[in-house]
């Protein structure tokens, strides 16, 4: 069994695969649950940690924490796309095909063979698969698909590493 995807690799490629990388991780380490904590310790230490008149620290104390919580977010997710944009990969079209055998992928810039073994980890999500291995992050659309369906994909992956279901 083969399945095949091709697909583009531009901006809405890497943000659907930053938003989606974070949604596999565990709770702690989602970027809202991060910099929502950090704005409470921040907000918390604006209240408790100045001497000054509540409406002021209280609003400094919310505009900390808000900023924090929302920039911290907005930028993490900037920083990352911004690193994903300087890859010569950048706004190229890649061929990945998933066999029993391990992963085929070939674009512009790059060409290369990986057994399963490479992508000890996949995820399944209602609109694509990501493989996962430590510092490597391969996403892939089911909307990309040109030979095979999704379910043959679930099932390839299934076999050849620890597959988890998110919807």
């Amino acid at each position: 069994m083969e399945v095949t995807y091709k697909f583009s690799v531009d901006a809405a490629y890497y943000r659907t695969l930053i938003e989606r990388y974070y949604r596999q991780r565990p709770l702690l380490l989602h970027l809202r649950v991060q910099f929502g904590l950090l704005a409470l310790i921040i907000t918390a230490a604006f209240v408790f940690g100045f001497d000054s008149p509540p409406e002021t620290k209280w609003f400094i104390a919310l505009a900390a924490g808000t900023l924090t919580f929302f920039g911290g977010v907005a930028a993490t997710k900037w920083g990352l796309f911004q690193r994903f944009r300087y890859r010569g990969d950048f706004g190229t079209e890649v061929t990945v095909t998933m066999s029993a055998d391990g992963l085929i992928a070939s674009g512009h810039h790059v060409q290369g063979k990986w057994a399963w073994a490479a992508y000890p980890r996949a995820v399944r999500y209602s609109d694509g698969i990501m493989l996962l291995r430590a510092g490597v992050i391969r996403w892939l659309p089911d909307s990309a698909l040109t030979l095979g369906r999704p379910d043959d994909a679930t099932t390839l992956a299934r076999s050849n590493s620890a597959l988890r279901v998110l919807a």
